[in-house]
């Protein structure tokens, strides 16, 4: 039964090849990467990769896959991990999770949260589910966490109207219909304020400043869950 073997070594090559071009990120940049650089380190031809990659936009698409896949399935886990703490513990547990996943995976979060690639689309039918999927998590679990309606009290957190508008033809299209304009807003600016703490983290921009960056993410992971609390 040839065909299950020549299916594995099929995919050990693929994996061979995107850690190939991951190192070549790692080194160059997230743009910083070609077929024919790749070939050239495994030691085949163009025409190998092409076999499996026919486009260097094909392989960046299947390294954000991965990437994607990777970081909710990281937030995924460790919520599930944090089950018989309560919700509050699943949600901190995923937040965690997310800064974990970006610290020791820096070249993949780069390439999915970073700098654009230049001439490269990514397939929004492909890509934009998956990009969804951590905030879907922590939506979820907010919910289960203040099941009773949710009212914005810190005045930083209320939406401006053009946001409200937009929510209105935007979340039936995105299937949150079902969540609170108050609550989508407070997520998406709470998510912003963690993730730029991530961010400047990996580009080395705040650890000269504070020194220990897990407790100042530690903290903001907090402040945003301290806003599900009743007023």
């Amino acid at each position: 039964m040839p065909r299950p073997r020549r299916d594995e070594l099929r995919q050990e090559f693929s994996n061979a090849i995107k850690d190939t071009a991951r190192a070549h990120m790692r080194q160059n940049g997230t743009a910083g990467i070609s077929l024919r650089a790749i070939a050239r380190d495994l030691d085949v031809t163009a025409p190998a990769i092409y076999n499996y990659f026919a486009r260097l936009d094909d392989l960046i698409t299947a390294l954000i896959v991965d990437a994607f896949n990777a970081l909710g399935e990281t937030m995924e886990t460790a919520s599930q991990a944090a089950a018989n703490a309560g919700l509050r513990a699943q949600f901190r547990a995923a937040l965690l999770a997310y800064r974990a996943y970006a610290v020791g995976n820096p070249t993949d979060f780069e390439l999915i949260y970073g700098n654009p690639i230049p001439g490269y689309t990514a397939p929004a039918e492909i890509t934009v589910p998956l990009a969804s999927r951590p905030l879907l998590l922590l939506l979820d679990l907010a919910l289960q966490i203040i099941p009773y309606g949710f009212t914005v009290t810190p005045r930083e957190f209320e939406p401006p109207a053009a946001v409200l508008a937009y929510f209105a033809g935007w979340k039936p299209q995105a299937g949150l219909a079902h969540v609170p304009d108050d609550l989508l807003y407070t997520m998406l600016v709470g998510w912003s304020r963690i993730h730029g703490v991530v961010m400047l983290e990996l580009f080395d921009h705040l650890p000269p400043t504070v020194g220990d960056t897990a407790a100042l993410y530690a903290q903001q992971v907090d402040y945003m869950i301290s806003l599900f609390d009743p007023p």
